[in-house]
């Protein structure tokens, strides 16, 4: 039994090996000559008949090299007989605009010829009166001397105002303000300055504040501001670590401007200063401010602007 099937395994594989065989020959008949004969040498090398040709009738490619000559150099010079034909075309059946091109080139023409082929044709208006022509050189020249005029006009010093060249007379009067911290207190500058640059301070001349005509702080001065205690000044850089007892406002008599409203100005900037640092308004010789104080005050300015 062993052996029975040890034939039947042999026939098999005969068998399988016979398949494989008969189908690599039928492949390989059904093929074409050109594909039976070494592939990778068909790639590698063309056969080619002895006029060069292969089997598709294909040459070989020929890679010609040209030296520019003299020829070549004058291609973008020297015209083409087509563009010397087009020419001679438009020479016989000039056209107006070619006249009057060629009229602007040509020498031999007179200077009168040439004169009135380049000059256009003027068209007549509808009412058959000409508009005036403007020549370039006189408009160049109006432009420009109105362009002048601007410069001139533009560099030229402003009209000094009488009102900024008239000065004042000599101080005859100095109305005095003080607002000083409560007993055992002090004005604290971080705050002072803040509350300054809102009632439109500016630091300026002799280290103190000034309020001046424009709230941006320029014009002349109406008041100023100084430190109570010697020697007077300010420090803005250093406002953080100063401490005073108090600050004094004070205004000449005569003064820029109304010399009423100005003092109205200061009243109010040195109540507003003591209800921000939590100080007291006082006069002149540090009494008390009354409306008695502020009535003498208004009689000197009076008697100061009657005078």
């Amino acid at each position: 039994m062993e052996n029975f099937q040890l034939v039947l395994l042999l026939l098999g594989v005969i068998a399988i090996i016979a398949v494989l065989v008969h189908g690599f020959w039928s492949i390989r008949k059904q093929q074409p000559k050109g594909y039976k004969q070494s592939p990778m040498a068909d790639i590698s090398r063309e056969r080619r008949d002895a006029d060069g040709f292969d089997n598709d009738g294909i040459g070989e490619v020929r890679v010609i090299k040209t030296e520019p000559t003299d020829d070549t150099s004058k291609l973008d010079t020297e015209p083409s007989k087509e563009q010397e034909s087009v020419e001679e075309v438009f020479e016989l059946s000039p056209s107006p605009a070619a006249k009057i091109n060629k009229a602007r080139v040509e020498p031999s023409l007179s200077t009168e010829s040439a004169i009135l082929a380049t000059e256009a044709p003027v068209q007549e208006s509808l009412f058959g009166t000409e508009e005036p022509r403007v020549e370039p050189s006189n408009t160049s020249h109006s432009v420009q001397t109105a362009a002048a005029q601007e410069v001139t006009a533009d560099a030229a010093p402003a009209p000094v105002k009488a009102e900024e060249v008239e000065e004042l007379a000599d101080p005859v009067d100095v109305l005095v303000l003080h607002v000083v911290a409560h007993e055992g207190e002090e004005l604290n500058g971080a705050e002072l300055l803040p509350c300054l640059l809102t009632l439109n301070f500016k630091f300026g001349e002799m280290n103190i504040f000034h309020r001046h005509e424009d709230n941006a702080g320029t014009g002349k001065v109406l008041f100023s501001m100084a430190n109570m205690v010697k020697p007077g000044v300010f420090d803005p850089d250093n406002m953080e670590q100063f401490s005073t007892q108090g600050v004094v406002l004070f205004m000449t008599l005569p003064c820029h401007g109304d010399a009423l409203m100005n003092f109205a100005t200061m009243l109010n900037s040195a109540h507003q200063i003591a209800d921000d640092l939590g100080g007291v308004v006082l006069d002149g010789g540090r009494d008390e401010w009354l409306e008695s104080t502020k009535q003498n005050y208004i009689q000197r300015i009076r008697a100061q602007v009657n005078s």
